[in-house]
């Protein structure tokens, strides 16, 4: 163990009746400067006192463990020299999809920025050469510069499109109703009437289907989706067959997704995380209150952000379904949330709103962070006041 990893882990100690320390300290320092004398001093000397003054009471403060606690306070805060100013590259290939009040926009590995449209959410294609956007009771196909290939109109407002790992399929909800169309905009239809307000989650094929194809066969599209008693519901889209059903769960149901050799349902509430095998039985549960959790590209690892104490939060490595003793990559004040792989499942995106940045993490066996400030202001050029933080749909594609 290095001397910096040591002292990271010397942070991390819980420290008995810190709060107390530190209130006895305010008390100290502020009893010495209520009996103070009035002294009269020229503005120089009085500047230096001042300033010595601070200079040991941070010097104090600082030699404590609680000052140590405040050091990496004021560190998340600024983290000074870390974070770059804007955006110039990702660290891997591929590109990213992110959805601001401009609407979505296309980043790619050199860090350029390109915005499909007025658009209110996006997905991928399987390949990344199209997207599924949505706007009002709009559901529309574009290519990466915006132009539109195909366009429907629903009979409710059109939310969590999902293109099917085939190529061949669409699903979106309207309303409250669950409804698919054909990948390239043909034979809209209703498959469930009622489902709750989860975004649905395609398996993924045993092999990826090429740029510009689409498969074809029995099972291809198979589809995973929340029935409005919280159950998980998985069904083959083009035969109507249900595969199997999960028991009823305790709490509402955030999030939904496959593994990539699909034979693992990640299924999220907000205090635990359960993984379901191809049949719908609990494997193993995680029961960490999480902001957020994906499984790498690979299947080997999963990553969990953890709401933590203090009004912290923290990114967790596991292995497979969460198994093994958690290693923990990084540890922030504030919420941290969208956990995403990129595809070569080396590095992960998370993204910090009240701190306005991207970190970009290899949790490799020496851990690096790269942090990207002003996130908000770049997916919304010309705005006055600070705009609204954006989402990010998705890391896409080693090509």
């Amino acid at each position: 163990m290095n001397e910096q990893r040591l002292q990271q882990h010397l942070r991390e100690v819980f420290v008995p009746e810190q709060r107390e320390a530190e209130v006895r300290g305010w008390r100290v320092v502020h009893g010495a400067f209520e009996a103070r004398h009035p002294v009269h001093v020229k503005p120089r000397l009085n500047r230096l006192a001042i300033a010595l003054a601070l200079g040991l009471l941070i010097a104090g403060i600082a030699l404590s463990p609680a000052g140590a606690k405040m050091a990496d306070l004021v560190r998340d805060v600024v983290e000074p020299g870390n974070a770059q100013p804007a955006l110039t590259s990702l660290p891997a290939g591929g590109r990213l999809l992110v959805s601001s009040p401009e609407g979505p926009w296309i980043v790619d590995q050199d860090g350029s920025q390109r915005l499909l449209g007025s658009y209110q959410e996006a997905a991928w294609s399987p390949s990344g050469l199209f997207a599924v956007v949505s706007r009002g009771r709009q559901l529309t196909a574009v290519d990466p510069v915006g132009t539109v290939r195909w366009s429907l109109a629903a009979k409710r407002p059109v939310s969590n499109p999902t293109w099917s790992p085939s190529g061949g399929r669409v699903a979106y909800m309207s309303g409250s109703s669950l409804r698919v169309v054909a990948g390239d905009g043909t034979g809209d239809r209703l498959l469930v009437g009622h489902i709750s307000p989860v975004a649905p989650a395609w398996r993924p094929l045993s092999e990826p289907v090429p740029a510009g194809q689409v498969a074809i066969g029995p099972r291809t599209n198979v589809l995973a989706y929340v029935d409005r008693r919280r159950r998980v519901t998985v069904r083959d889209v083009d035969s109507g067959d249900l595969l199997w059903q999960s028991h009823r769960l305790a709490l509402p149901i955030r999030e939904l997704q496959w593994s990539t050799d699909r034979r693992r349902l990640l299924v999220r509430t907000a205090s635990f995380v359960v993984f379901l095998d191809g049949r719908g039985q609990a494997i193993r549960r995680v029961t960490w209150p999480t902001l957020g959790a994906s499984m790498s590209p690979g299947n080997g690892r999963t990553a969990f952000v953890r709401q933590a104490e203090h009004g912290r939060s923290d990114v967790l490595i596991t292995g497979r379904n969460g198994s093994g003793p958690p290693r923990r990559v990084l540890t922030r004040s504030g919420r941290i949330t969208d956990p995403t792989w990129s595809p070569d499942g080396k590095w992960l995106l998370v993204t910090r709103p009240g701190a306005d940045q991207w970190l970009f993490i290899r949790p490799a066996r020496r851990v690096r962070v790269e942090a990207v400030a002003n996130i908000s202001r770049q997916f919304a050029p010309g705005t006055t006041g600070q705009p609204p933080f954006p989402r990010t749909n998705g890391w896409c594609c080693n090509r």
